[in-house]
């Protein structure tokens, strides 16, 4: 049996369904994050998972035991809040403190236990330090210490780094990671933010509307989307309607524009669906290449270190290019005409 189960998990509250048919296991180790925009379940269910919402119906099993009924301070699961929730009138160590002592752990062990967390997390020399005087990054540290003292057996993050500036936030991606990963606890990271997700996660969960629309690695999640929903929502992407058709020598999909964009033979023919691609993906080609696209650059953006390029193609659909910045790589402008190409493996076809 998996680390953590959930089986066809239900949230209601009257006739609002906030989650439904909920199925998810998790491997000892993992760190799975579930990811979607507001409203989409994610922190409800991180909520039925601590034991501080019931669910509607389902079953939540941790190390092969049902803890369903079990009231939150029975699961031995740890989380992580967005606000920290320190107390603001008790020192670093007294903080950790805490929450050991409501365990009833001995004075000589819950001292070994804070030394020892207070060194894992970098702030041995804070520990005298009320909350007040110490940064963003630091509050958290010591918000993560305080439930890694605890040794749960679970470890549940709700969105903890949407009140840091962004360097914070990337440095704290990866202290939360190498954390994880030295303690070897099971994680669930709930987070409303892609990138966050990507770099972090051995698997993510993408939420819609309360109901799991896909599960996979970072890559799989990015690289070949399932719905429209997780090709738009995860990064950027470009959508063709329309529909695949045979063609001699070669596949095709027709957009409902009118135009032809090559296909990888194994989309059925006449399933009409949406095709993808990222930005990234298409490229820029010389006037002879063949199968390529002939367009005008309506508008050229910096995004640091690529530009973003907005083309109207003949057919009048709009693509946006990425393109890394580069040496010998002519920064293109507004109104420039130009053709684009990219191979058919790179394009997603999604049913309707």
């Amino acid at each position: 049996m998996a680390y953590l189960t959930l089986r066809k998990l239900k949230k209601t509250y009257g006739a609002t369904v906030a989650v439904e048919d909920f199925d998810l296991s998790v491997e000892a180790g993992e760190f799975v994050a579930l990811l979607g925009p507001s409203g989409c379940g994610k922190t409800t269910t991180l909520r039925m998972i601590a034991g501080f919402v019931p669910p509607t119906s389902g079953e939540i099993w941790i190390r092969g035991a049902d803890v369903t009924a079990l009231p939150a301070h029975r699961r031995n699961v740890g989380l992580v809040f967005q606000n920290y929730a320190l107390f603001p009138h008790m020192t670093v160590r007294a903080n950790i403190e805490f929450g050991l002592n409501a365990h009833h752990v001995d004075s000589a062990q819950a001292d070994e236990r804070v030394r020892s967390v207070l060194a894992l997390v970098g702030l041995s020399s804070h520990e005298d330090r009320f909350p007040r005087e110490l940064s963003g990054g630091q509050q958290q540290r010591v918000a993560l210490a305080r439930v890694l003292a605890l040794k749960p057996d679970l470890l549940l993050f709700d969105e903890p780094l949407s009140n840091l500036d962004a360097k914070l936030r990337v440095q704290m991606r990866q202290e939360i990671r190498r954390l994880q990963r030295e303690v070897g606890v099971t994680a669930l990271f709930v987070t409303h933010d892609q990138e966050e997700a990507m770099t972090m996660a051995d698997r993510i969960v993408v939420l819609d509307r309360g109901r799991i629309a896909q599960v996979g690695s970072p890559a799989e999640i990015y690289d070949r989307p399932q719905t429209r929903f997780v090709a738009d929502f995860i990064g950027i992407s470009n959508f063709f309607e329309g529909a695949p058709f045979p063609a001699a020598g070669r596949s095709l999909f027709r957009c409902t524009s009118g135009l032809e964009i090559g296909i990888l033979p194994e989309n059925a023919p006449g399933a009409a669906g949406v095709l993808a691609v990222r930005p990234e993906k298409i490229e820029f080609v010389s006037a002879d290449a063949p199968h390529s696209l002939p367009g005008i650059i309506r508008q050229a953006m910096q995004l640091g270190s690529t530009m973003e390029y907005l083309i109207e193609l003949g057919s009048g659909d709009r693509v946006i290019v990425h393109e890394q910045k580069r040496p010998r790589v002519t920064i293109r402008q507004t109104g420039e005409q130009v053709r684009i190409t990219w191979h058919p493996a790179d394009s997603v076809f999604l049913q309707s």
